[in-house]
């Protein structure tokens, strides 16, 4: 009986010890990842003080269920709830004494923030990075940040509802050439179909008529603008991609289509000249990435339609 006693007291401390940690026995064995950029990073226990440093990434971790103690700067609103949260700059500025005085469990920062790294980790940091390039690329920053903060199952149903939209829009194939610009007047950049915006307007059912232009070295997935070869291509669609001071930007890049050498592009002529909302295309907008293929795919049929007239 008595053993018997001792078994029964030992099963209940054990499910007991379970349930404590979430369904997991996370506390007793750790957790190791490897993160977007392959570097291997172990934690004692699920990260709870969370800092994060881009939006995208902000938007999967809301979606999670995810709380954090530290939300990228940003002039674009955010949800009341996160509105008390400190700002901490962002991954290309980065405020490192506002991030250490918050003593968070983790920094969940994207592939821009690898320049950084050595100086986070003088500090005591850990840091487990992401990346946005690609909507692949952002399937399995979800994925990742599931495991992480043992949300696996809801990171799975986020990434199911981003297969589900690109199978529906696998099927459109719009015919409509496209170039994207992003940046402001001739100093702007073309982006390619390996940069995250050219990877959306291809499986939204787009054109990229820049897919033989040369990459840049030091910003991938882009190329300069060269006027000579999207006038010699004559794109359907302009796509604009504004960034900084929005205003400023748009006010350039209207004077840049009103010269002799764009004015008589078809997308000129035409009125097909679409600034792109910043928030969803500017840089991996994480979750929302399934809002960016509706908005590009509802644009891209727009332009059909009127070319059939």
């Amino acid at each position: 009986m008595r053993k018997l006693f001792s078994y029964v007291l030992s099963l209940c401390l054990l499910v007991g010890l379970f349930a404590f940690n979430g369904g997991t026995a996370e506390a007793a064995t750790g957790l190791t990842i490897k993160d977007l950029a392959g570097r291997t990073v172990t934690f004692d226990r699920t990260p709870k003080r969370v800092v994060v440093l881009s939006p995208g990434d902000l938007h999967t971790l809301q979606a999670l269920g995810v709380q954090v103690v530290g939300r990228p700067t940003s002039a674009t609103p955010v949800d009341a709830s996160l509105q008390s949260v400190p700002q901490v700059g962002n991954i290309h500025q980065p405020n490192f004494e506002k991030i250490v005085s918050l003593q968070p469990d983790v920094v969940i920062a994207g592939t821009s923030f690898l320049g950084h790294i050595q100086k986070a980790q003088s500090l005591g940091l850990k840091v487990v990075i992401t990346s946005g390039s690609s909507v692949n690329d952002i399937k399995s920053s979800i994925t990742l940040l599931g495991k992480l903060f043992n949300k696996a199952q809801k990171a799975k149903v986020l990434v199911g509802k981003i297969d589900s939209k690109v199978k529906k829009y696998s099927k459109t194939k719009t015919k409509v050439r496209a170039v994207i610009l992003f940046g402001s007047g001739a100093s702007s950049l073309v982006a390619l179909p390996t940069s995250f915006s050219g990877d959306v307007l291809a499986k939204a059912g787009g054109e990229n008529i820049a897919a033989s232009f040369s990459q840049l070295k030091d910003y991938p997935g882009y190329a300069n603008l060269s006027t000579e070869r999207i006038i010699a291509s004559n794109p359907d669609v302009i796509f604009i991609i504004t960034h900084a001071n929005h205003a400023e930007t748009k006010k350039a890049m209207i004077k840049l289509m009103s010269t002799s050498s764009w004015r008589n592009l078809k997308a000129v002529k035409n009125k097909n000249v679409i600034f792109l909302p910043s928030e969803l295309f500017a840089a991996s907008p994480g979750v929302k990435i399934t809002n960016a293929l509706d908005h590009m795919n509802k644009e891209l049929l727009k332009v059909r339609a009127k070319m059939k007239k």
